[in-house]
């Protein structure tokens, strides 16, 4: 997705005045919304019933492309299955705008709905934002945070640009044609056909033949939901109901913590809050925005309410002259494995003067009163001893006794090495 530096000043204004007419219907809008969630069970017909936009005069090349994405159906249904957390929400909000619902469908082209997929375009996030065009649209890109990976954010971002596209170009495959080219690009090949006298519809533009292909998957995926008969394939239901539920954090907390008192996997908690870069919600210029399970909302708030003890053991660190990791690693109290893995660091890269790097918070000078503070935070608890087996992974023990691998390795201040034999404390509350 590309955005030109040109029009700029246009597209900050436009969106301005773009939001201001929306907060006049948003009333309007819930009402409809809540009206559509409680008459669709599944969300794919919710999709369905807002589907705009007509098929070519020549279908064939439709359905040359959706066979394309049937023929292999594993490759499909992993779709489908990324884009269970989010697809409410995108749906949602197209619909409380009152876009065509083939909106909701971009990231199964950008991203196939995975907010974490690699790009060596530099581009990230469910809608695959460039870093130039994110920061135009007010996206963060920080040590801390990439809102272009952030669920909410990005939505919203990407919803406002495709609204100024469409009332730029007064036409939705235009507009998603834009998207993908860039509206400058676009412009001037609509402005060429008119001046020549041509028409301006969106089949008859000499657009780049990838971005009228881009436009054509879309309508293609549009098809085979509406008509999963002909192509032969079977769509599992997702539940016409919100995933996850937002809070809002107004003081840094390591992730871990977060995991741990909202009683959810680091692989759930990475799905649905992948904006963030390291193992601490830094909370700068204002609250950032949690996702949860819904479910998982309430226990997380209570847990929060009642926990004594300090939100965030990292700190970031500047290094300074002639250090070098492992003399940072030593005066910090854990090992040069841990540094590389929480900051990203090559094993063999070295640091720079000034680098800023995550350290262990050094909460006592002396190794007695380490322990004694150690003592202090687990005596509410009793530990079990896991001896390690030949196959068994960090993972794998962290699941069965329910707790994380960041756990385990704070416990018995361990790397993700393991050996037969080994015993692992496993603290039980």
């Amino acid at each position: 997705m590309i955005i030109k530096r040109n029009g700029l000043f246009i597209l900050l204004i436009s969106l301005f005045f773009g939001a201001c007419s929306l907060i006049s219907l948003s009333a309007f809008a819930d009402k409809l919304v809540q009206e559509r969630i409680q008459y669709h069970a599944n969300l794919w017909s919710r999709l369905q019933s807002g589907f705009a936009l007509a098929l070519p005069p020549d279908s064939k090349i439709i359905r040359k492309i959706g066979v394309s994405y049937t023929h292999n159906p594993q490759m499909f249904e992993r779709i489908i299955a990324n884009s269970e957390r989010y697809l409410f929400h995108v749906v949602e909000e197209v619909e409380r705008r009152g876009m065509p619902m083939e909106v909701a469908l971009i990231p199964i082209i950008e991203s196939a709905y995975n907010p974490l997929i690699k790009s060596n375009s530099q581009t990230a996030g469910l809608w695959q934002f460039q870093p130039e065009t994110a920061k135009i649209l007010g996206l963060a890109q920080n040590v801390w945070h990439d809102d272009r990976r952030d669920i909410i954010a990005s939505t919203q971002a990407a919803l406002d640009y495709l609204q100024y596209l469409h009332q730029k170009f007064n036409n939705w495959k235009l507009a998603i044609a834009a998207y993908n080219l860039g509206e400058g690009a676009v412009s001037k090949v609509l402005s060429r056909n008119i001046h020549k006298g041509r028409s301006g519809n969106f089949y008859d533009l000499n657009l780049p033949s990838d971005t009228k292909h881009y436009v054509y998957k879309l309508l293609a995926i549009k098809d085979i939901i509406v008509n999963t008969k002909k192509y032969g394939i079977q769509i599992r239901p997702i539940a016409n109901r919100p995933y996850f539920d937002t809070i809002k954090i107004h003081e840094h907390i390591d992730i871990p913590l977060v995991t741990r008192l909202a009683n959810i996997s680091e692989t759930e908690f990475t799905a649905l809050n992948p904006a963030y870069n390291r193992y601490v919600i830094k909370v700068l210029d204002e609250p950032r925005t949690l996702l949860l399970p819904k479910k998982n909302k309430d226990i997380f708030l209570k847990n929060l309410e009642t926990y004594q003890d300090p939100k965030v053991s990292w700190q970031i660190y500047h290094v300074k002259k002639g250090e070098n990791i492992n003399e940072i690693a030593a005066r910090h109290h854990t090992t040069v494995k841990q540094l590389q893995t929480i900051n990203g660091i090559g094993r063999n890269k070295n640091l720079t003067l000034g680098q800023k790097i995550l350290v262990p918070h050094i909460v006592a000078e002396h190794q007695e009163d380490s322990v004694a503070l150690k003592k202090r935070q687990l005596q509410n608890y009793h530990s079990n001893v896991h001896i390690v087996k030949k196959g068994d992974t960090l993972y794998e023990i962290a699941k069965r006794y329910g707790t994380t691998v960041n756990q385990i390795k704070l416990w018995n201040n361990n790397d993700e090495n393991l050996s037969v034999g080994q015993k692992l404390v496993i603290m039980k509350s």
